[in-house]
């Protein structure tokens, strides 16, 4: 299959946990969902499915703040809701690792015309960012791990980790409940936990043996670098 690695980056991002209601909290970095759903903005699908994965790296650390905000109501635009307290990430930058046979080809190509159909935004439509391609593999090969210790720059499902092996001024967090397939027309289907460093610094982790190809989880060698693709 092939890789196309590309970057976003913004001032402000928003990526809503739907268990929230008075006050509007983020998940703390993009969703798989979020992201699969910038490549279909990029190829202008709507209701973008797809059974491509895609891998996950922050590039910046995460820090986020709680604003105010006043919403433009529903009612034609013409009034206010009452002040909605919102959780924004602040500076996010990510590079988001793109595989498979069924899109990326065609992401490829759309990203080296600096073209998107739709514009590109990070979870609001206040929060908008411009992808810029970074690199394309055009074969990727799964990694046979086994119990051999890996070390990825990219977030890693919970579920993969048979051991963490911490380091000294790495700051771990775990971030749960993330929608994990969309099947379309708004309905999603399982989710899954990740496990990142806040700094955006490598994490160095035993894996559990069990991951093959046929896996909705695997670990591949894209130059230099270990991905984990979901």
């Amino acid at each position: 299959m092939k890789a196309v690695i590309f970057e976003l980056k913004g001032s402000i991002a928003h990526f809503r946990r739907p268990d929230t209601t008075a006050t509007h909290l983020t998940y703390p970095f993009i969703t798989p969902t979020a992201a699969k759903g910038i490549v279909g903005a990029i190829l202008g699908i709507e209701d973008f499915m797809t059974n491509d994965k895609i891998g996950i790296q922050l590039l910046s650390p995460v820090h986020t703040v709680t604003q105010q905000m006043s919403m433009i109501g529903k009612d034609a635009g013409n009034t206010f809701n009452r002040p909605t307290t919102i959780e924004l990430i602040v500076n996010p930058y990510y590079r988001i690792y793109y595989a498979g046979k069924e899109y990326s080809e065609q992401l490829h190509d759309f990203l080296m015309k600096n073209h998107a159909v739709y514009p590109v935004y990070l979870g609001s439509a206040y929060a908008l960012s411009k992808p810029l391609l970074n690199e394309v593999y055009q074969e990727v090969n799964l990694e046979i791990v086994g119990n051999s210790l890996i070390e990825t720059k990219t977030i890693i499902p919970t579920s993969i980790v048979k051991e963490l092996h911490f380091q000294q001024d790495h700051y771990y967090s775990r971030a749960g409940g993330f929608m994990y397939k969309y099947k379309g027309q708004r309905v999603f289907e399982q989710s899954i936990n990740f496990l990142y460093e806040k700094e955006g610094r490598s994490i160095t982790f035993t894996p559990v043996v069990n991951i093959n190809e046929d896996s909705e989880i695997n670990i591949v060698r894209l130059g230099e670098e270990y991905v984990c693709l979901f």
